[in-house]
């Protein structure tokens, strides 16, 4: 039996299965978008609460993970309308990825990649930075993307290319920069 078809049937049971099978994927998506630990546990906990609430309106031949993916993002989009569009993401809360690589060199030159490149998906304005997490990060496809965000598969293409131009263009500046620095 499915996740939402057992929360229709026996709501406390269904609700523990969903927690079982989707929280920490929905807290990891929640900490890409607001790069805190607290904020990000907070709205898995509403995403999954609302989930419970919402269950009679899922369609059956949708993916589930998108269904809570929608829910977590449009909450999100609340807080940040509360707090004010323009919130700031400061680059050291960007959460770290620790890749375990065997080579003391490569790992730093691994580590030094990933937080430009954290940096750089943090420079982005919150809609760009939405859709790199939920494609990139989540491994959504376009149209799963499209649909969590409400918006065409072409918008999906469009932020996706406008995300890695303006990725591409800051991690160029970085680098030119670093250049300039070492002489």
């Amino acid at each position: 039996m499915q996740v939402w078809e057992e929360i229709r049937l026996k709501p406390e049971s269904g609700a523990r299965a969903l927690v079982e099978a989707y929280s920490e994927r929905l807290y990891k998506l929640a900490y890409r978008l607001c790069s805190n630990s607290a904020t990000a546990e907070d709205l898995a906990i509403r995403t999954i609460a609302r989930a419970v609430r919402a269950s009679g309106e899922f369609a059956s031949e949708a993916n589930y993970f998108s269904f809570l993916c929608s829910i977590l993002v449009n909450l999100h989009r609340d807080d940040l309308r509360l707090k004010g569009a323009n919130a700031l993401v400061f680059v050291e809360d960007v959460p770290e990825v620790h890749d375990e690589v065997p080579n003391p060199a490569e790992s730093l030159v691994a580590k030094s990649d990933a937080d430009e490149v954290r940096a750089a998906v943090a420079s982005l304005s919150p809609l760009l930075r939405e859709t790199v997490v939920l494609r990139y990060y989540s491994g959504l496809s376009v149209s799963e993307v499209a649909e969590v965000l409400s918006v065409p598969d072409g918008t999906v293409k469009f932020r996706l290319s406008e995300a890695r131009r303006k990725i591409r263009e800051f991690l160029t500046k970085r680098d030119s920069g670093f250049a300039r620095c070492a002489c």
